[in-house]
This record gives structure tokens, C-alpha cells and sequence, in this order.
């Protein structure tokens, strides 16, 4: 057997932090923003007006859209039938009242233009300790979702379950209530 090299194992899984933030998106809006995660604990994601969603070739097929709201945005949703995904969101997340607000990149996951909650600390030694922790709390909650996602995507018939009504969704064609 051959052997892969790292960044053909990169390219070749790429797709899933798209298809992540799509599933993502698609949580969103079909759950009002509220996932409860596996420990107990309920975190809120919305997605803000900055979104880019691209196809196979995203040189040739990148669409930058700012709607106010991404999630029920027919624009979106049009480039979703096209194929696209979302390569890039502004998110809000919510934790313990908490509010983070961020922008997820698809290719690496990162996190960039991170706004983290105000600290309560006076001492900037341990402010600076207390937005580390911080950091650490909002890079665990998109980890989970993340780990979420991929137990749900590894699975044949979870996957073609939730598949139907993303499915549905991008459609227009969704009749969940809420």
C-alpha cells in the first residue's frame, strides 16, 4: 500500500470542514441556534451577515455575501443548490451568557477576528489568563461541534437521515415547526 503524505491527506478531507459549516448552518436555522452538547451543556451558534460559500473550484466559483440573515437568506440558499458550501462564516456563540463572536475558517477550521466576552479581572497578568481560558472555552465548543458533526457524517444511516431535510432545506421545500 501506498503511503499518503500529510497534505495529501489534507487535500483529500477538505471538503469536510465545508460540509461542516453548511451542516452547521443548516443546525442553525432548523434548531434556532440552540446544540446541547454531549457533557450537558447547551451552547447557541448563529451565523452573522458575512458568509462565503464556494464549489469545487473556488477560484472560479466563490460567492461573498453579507445578508442579514444567512441562514433564511434565498441568496444562500441559491448557492447552496448550485453546489456550493460555506467556506467561511461570521459566527456568534453563545455559552453560559456568555457571547463570542468569530469568524471560522472551512480549510483549517481556524478561528480569526475573535471577540471574546469581557474580563473581569483588573490585573492585566490575570486578564490575560482569563482571556487564554477564554480562547480555550470557544476553541472547545467549535471543537465538540465539530467531533458532533463527524461521529454524525461517519455514519452511513445517520448521515443519510440527516442528509433528507439539509436536503429539504437548501430546497425551500422544508415543513419542520419549530
Amino acid at each position: 500500500m501506498v503511503e499518503m503524505s500529510q497534505a495529501d491527506k489534507i487535500r483529500r478531507t477538505t471538503f469536510l470542514g465545508r460540509e461542516f459549516l453548511t451542516w452547521l448552518m443548516f443546525r442553525s436555522s432548523r434548531d434556532e441556534g440552540v446544540f446541547s452538547l454531549d457533557n450537558g451543556e447547551v451552547i447557541e451558534v448563529f451565523f452573522e451577515r458575512a458568509l462565503t460559500l464556494d464549489g469545487e473550484n473556488p477560484a472560479r466559483e466563490m460567492s461573498a455575501l453579507k445578508v442579514d440573515d444567512p441562514t433564511q437568506s434565498e441568496e444562500v440558499l441559491l448557492s447552496l443548490r448550485l453546489g456550493k458550501k460555506v467556506s467561511r462564516a461570521r459566527l456568534q456563540l453563545i455559552k453560559d451568557g456568555r457571547e463570542f463572536a468569530f469568524v471560522l475558517d472551512a480549510a483549517g477550521l481556524g478561528l480569526r477576528s475573535v471577540k471574546l466576552p469581557e474580563t473581569q479581572a483588573l490585573d492585566p497578568v490575570e486578564a490575560m489568563a482569563e482571556k487564554a481560558g477564554l480562547c480555550t472555552e470557544l476553541e472547545d465548543a467549535v471543537h465538540e461541534l465539530f467531533v458532533r458533526f463527524m461521529r454524525l457524517r461517519l455514519d452511513v444511516d445517520a448521515w443519510s437521515t440527516e442528509a433528507a431535510p439539509i436536503a429539504r432545506w437548501i430546497d425551500g421545500t422544508s415543513q419542520e415547526v419549530h
